[in-house]
């Protein structure tokens, strides 16, 4: 923690001023870690991400110097390396930094998605018992099985709990908070229904009904995509490598200049053990990406 502390303040010292500037152009950053309950101020995020991009690239450079010196390389090869492989370090991991924050909310978005049929399951038989609404959500609280449902409900009985909140009030900032839409919608009818009085465990049981066959419904869907990806896998990286690499084993038998000036071994190799690999490695990205949470 003390590592953490002064890489902060180290950062803070070198880039505050920047930042500040900087901090009026990235709202949707600013936005992002909130809602993501990053606990960083976004001066301070701002900063990390600097520093962080301006050693990558420090150590870009010394790479290239060092290996300048071991295998000595052309001068303008090294001047344009010393000039663009700076920046693309420099951008790689700024564009790391900044992405992170919308890649928590977009994984607190799926946590509670998927988490949120059985919530309100729950929910509707604690409110079958005719407790208050508060007590439904200290209990959903307490339950840390449904993920970031859990926190959000915390998050509802802390502002009414320690800062004297009505509950209608606590429930209303979280909705606006929260970056799900199912579970705003959610929030804001519950809101609905305190308000004017209605049943809430009428309300609930519909809902947890509606999403229930709205999850079933989505993995059904996922499923048929999958039988979808999977044809698309086998014609592009199974049936055209095989097909690619058989005319081409042909073609090297004939004597000629190859593809391009590039030899049909060169070739074979760079697709063999460059963009097959990269191709399945995206794939896989895609496939992780693209799946819904169990």
């Amino acid at each position: 923690m003390k590592h953490i502390s002064s890489y902060k303040a180290f950062s803070n010292a070198l880039f505050t001023g920047l930042s500040k500037k900087m901090t009026a152009y990235f709202e949707p950053l600013k936005n992002a870690l909130e809602v993501s309950d990053i606990n960083i101020l976004p001066n301070t995020y701002l900063t990390l991400s600097l520093s962080t991009s301006f050693l990558a690239a420090i150590a870009s450079i010394a790479i290239i110097v060092y290996e300048s010196i071991l295998i000595p390389m052309n001068p303008l090869a090294l001047a344009m390396s010393l000039l663009f492989v700076p920046a693309v370090s420099f951008l790689i991991v700024f564009s790391i930094f900044y992405m992170y924050p919308f890649q928590k909310v977009h994984q607190k978005t799926l946590n509670i998605n998927t988490n949120l049929p059985f919530a309100i399951n729950h929910m509707a038989a604690i409110a079958s018992a005719g407790v208050p609404p508060v007590k439904c959500f200290e209990m959903l609280a307490e339950f840390k099985e449904y993920g970031d449902i859990s926190n959000e409900a915390k998050n509802i009985v802390r502002r009414v709990n320690a800062f004297g909140e009505d509950i209608t009030q606590s429930i209303k900032y979280v909705a606006q908070r929260t970056p799900s839409r199912d579970l705003k919608d959610l929030l804001y009818g519950i809101l609905s229904v305190i308000e004017s009085g209605g049943n809430l465990k009428d309300y609930l049981n519909e809902m947890a009904q509606l999403a229930l066959f709205n999850y079933k419904l989505s993995r059904k869907k996922y499923i048929n995509s999958l039988s979808t990806y999977a044809d698309i896998y086998t014609a592009i990286l199974i049936a055209a490598p095989l097909f690619l690499v058989s005319v081409l084993s042909v073609m090297s038998i004939v004597p000629g200049p190859g593809i391009g000036g590039i030899s049909i071994i060169y070739f074979m190799s760079i697709g063999i053990y460059v963009i097959i690999p990269v191709l399945n490695l995206a794939f896989l990205i895609f496939i992780t990406y693209t799946q819904p949470e169990i």
